[in-house]
């Protein structure tokens, strides 16, 4: 039987053609997805390497970093992250979530004597730094650098109060009140460090109604100071900020007890009226507008209050035998809250 050849017609030719170039194009495409996803692996381990391996610039080294109870570990890596302990928290997390039990992360103040790669950070924080010997010092709202540098000497066998107080007064109204946890090793220089530190980072969270002010940083912080100093509560800081603020805005004295005490270093209720008279550009009796410096270091209550101060009428106010306070519009009003109160 004879058998006729096929025959390929241009079209099929072209269709086979056609057919061909579509499976290679695919092909070449599968491969550089390929080669693309391998790329994209190389460059997620060299990350994760460089990262397990390496701490960051700016790590803390010999300063606390403290985990509050109850911190849930997500939390725990990205203050990690934000103290420059590790570069990466979402790194740390996995870390710690692949390599250890994330519920035995420890809640603990910890110090870092050497910078230390994320995996050791990981395991430190599954081991807590129960015993590392950090002193408890706590720096009190308006406290000034001389009371401030004589009872960390007390307890800080490195620290020099005579050295703390020569190179930090002129930073008063900058080291920020806190309760820090320091190493017995801590000298004048660290601590002064720790607390101008935490203060800019305390500032920064209120910058934006810092930058809305009409006060400068440093007049912010010196009223602070004096409010610190004035009122005896939340309350009554932003009340007393308001009143002075009123004061400076008429062109009014402050008129400040807590200015002379400053500078006399002498207790409020001991102060005389001849005390009131004192030739000094801190008497707010005789000078219009704030003191020259801050008289101690305010907390972030204090400045909170200079910043959203309680609006009113008020030009005056005093402190009452038991603690209470009483505003008043007038001068006259002023003066029987006296007699009523003080008397």
């Amino acid at each position: 039987m004879n058998e006729e050849p096929i025959q390929f017609t241009p079209n099929s030719c072209h269709q086979v053609e056609v057919v061909e170039t579509s499976v290679l194009r695919r092909y070449i495409l599968f491969l550089a997805a390929g080669v693309g996803g391998l790329c994209l692996v190389l460059m997620g381990l060299y990350f994760v390497v460089v990262n397990l391996n390496e701490s960051p610039d700016n790590f803390p080294t010999n300063l606390p970093v403290t985990i509050e109870q109850g911190t849930n570990v997500k939390n725990i890596t990205k203050i990690l992250k934000q103290e420059g302990v590790v570069k990466s928290d979402i790194l740390l997390y996995y870390t710690l979530l692949f390599f250890y039990e994330p519920k035995d992360v420890k809640a603990s103040t910890y110090i870092f004597d050497q910078p230390i790669t994320t995996m050791q950070v990981a395991e430190r924080l599954t081991q807590g730094d129960f015993d590392t010997g950090l002193i408890r010092f706590t720096h009190f709202e308006g406290e000034r650098v001389t009371q401030l540098a004589k009872r960390a000497a007390e307890i800080l066998p490195a620290f020099d109060a005579e050295l703390f107080v020569s190179e930090a007064e002129p930073l008063e109204g900058k080291l920020f009140p806190e309760t820090y946890f320091v190493p017995a090793s801590y000298t004048s220089a660290d601590l002064q460090k720790l607390m101008t530190d935490t203060f800019t980072e305390e500032i920064k969270k209120v910058q934006p109604l810092i930058d809305a002010q009409t006060l400068s940083l440093d007049e912010i912080i010196i009223m602070a100071s004096v409010i610190e100093r004035e009122a005896n509560s939340p309350e009554s800081q932003k009340m007393v900020a308001g009143i002075l603020q009123n004061r400076m805005e008429l062109g009014m004295p402050l008129q400040t007890d807590a200015s002379i005490e400053y500078i006399l270093d002498k207790p409020l209720a001991e102060l005389t009226p001849e005390d009131l008279k004192i030739d000094s550009p801190y008497n707010t009796y005789l000078n219009k507008g704030l003191p020259p410096t801050p008289i101690g270091n305010p907390g972030l209550t204090a400045i909170m209050a200079v910043l959203e101060p309680t609006p009113s009428e008020y030009y005056y106010y005093i402190t009452g035998k038991d603690g209470e306070f009483h505003y008043s519009k007038t001068y006259n009003e002023h003066l029987k809250n006296i007699e009523k109160y003080l008397r």
